[in-house]
């Protein structure tokens, strides 16, 4: 998969904070370059061509454990079969890769639900919330609020209530992320204006863990395992975000442009692909068939590069159909109203767009 140098408005993450979490910084190794053209741009073949023209599609990824379905597609050639090459752009979080959708420097990205995301589709935006991208559910709790590991063995933390007053990271604010933080805190008894949000990307939090200047975080894979194995973060039963959600939450999903979405048929051929490698990834780490070959996948494109650290790692959920938990993003929505953060017209039917996936799900038959 190739990797490019970001523009100045994208955030990018600290390779000094992966060297200290002992997580490789190295970039993946490259694909052989292919012939690409933009889209929007004229892809009819040319007759005088050897080798049909390969659309590209810029993805907006965190490089997280939930992006196993572009890499595994990427890798073994699922998007070149739909005549598509897929370049991953690293960003921090979901709100981040906003601007870009919307300038046309993205067609594609993966991340929360979002107050900008909100904003951007009010002010005429149509971005549209595709599928499916990492769900965390009993089993695959690859997004946790996971607490200081001294503060938990000395027994200054015991409960939820006993994070009153404390420091807790998210990846961004008015997001997703903020609200699977309250619900966790409101399992507990605390609401979320009794605790101080701080915003830090990922790598960042591992540092902050390790410099005290944390207390807890809403974290996820493959960062999570990272800062279990240093000995700087614990998790928790009370911090599993999927019992706060009701058994299912829905921390990411793929979201696509205005102008890519309007491009049906290689939308469609993109989620044809997805899904492939969606359910080649349940393959491994449902069933157990051929997981050394995925996990390979991961070890060569996300921070985590010792196969060993997937035995014990929090897998992230995805659905092999690609469906959205609904249920858990009306519950970020009904946040952001409660905590006046939105009181605008954009609905959840609005914002998602099913359909896609469906037809994605139609030409790969059932899921078996």
């Amino acid at each position: 998969m190739r990797w490019w140098t970001p523009p100045r408005w994208q955030v990018v993450a600290l390779v000094g904070a992966l060297a200290l979490v002992g997580v490789s910084a190295e970039a993946p190794r490259p694909l052989a370059a292919a012939p690409t053209v933009l889209v929007g741009a004229d892809s009819s073949p040319d007759p005088a061509s050897t080798s049909p023209q390969i659309t590209r599609v810029r993805f907006g990824s965190p490089q997280a454990i939930s992006d196993a379905g572009v890499f595994i597609g990427q890798e073994r050639g699922y998007f070149r079969e739909q005549g598509l090459d897929v370049e991953a752009l690293p960003f921090q979080s979901g709100p981040d890769t906003i601007p870009a959708l919307a300038s046309g420097e993205l067609e594609v990205a993966g991340g929360t639900i979002s107050i900008a995301l909100l904003n951007a589709v009010e002010r005429g935006i149509p971005l549209k919330m595709v599928a499916d991208k990492g769900n965390s559910r009993p089993g695959f709790e690859f997004s946790q609020l996971g607490v200081r590991r001294d503060l938990l063995d000395s027994g200054a933390v015991r409960d939820i209530l006993d994070l009153r007053g404390r420091r807790i990271a998210v990846a961004s604010l008015r997001s997703g992320a903020e609200a699977q933080v309250a619900y966790v805190l409101r399992r507990g008894g605390l609401d979320v204006g009794e605790i101080e949000l701080t915003p830090l990307g990922y790598p960042e939090m591992i540092l902050a863990f390790g410099n005290r200047a944390i207390d807890a975080a809403n974290i996820i894979e493959p960062s999570l395992s990272a800062a279990v194995s240093q000995g700087v973060v614990s998790t928790w039963e009370q911090g599993r975000s999927s019992a706060a959600f009701g058994g299912v939450y829905q921390a990411a999903t793929i979201v696509y442009s205005g102008q890519f979405a309007a491009q049906t048929d290689l939308a469609r051929r993109f989620m044809v692909a997805y899904l492939k490698g969606v359910r080649a990834y349940n393959d491994a780490f449902v069933r157990g068939e051929g997981q050394s070959d995925v996990v390979r996948i991961l070890t060569e494109n996300t921070p985590v590069r010792n196969p060993a650290a997937y035995t014990d790692m929090n897998m992230a959920g995805l659905d092999p159909d690609g469906r959205i938990a609904v249920q858990s993003l009306q519950l970020d929505m009904a946040y952001f109203r409660q905590q006046g953060y939105y009181s605008g017209p954009i609905t959840l039917e609005s914002l998602i767009d099913p359909s896609f996936a469906e037809y994605a799900a139609q030409q790969l038959g059932p899921y078996r």
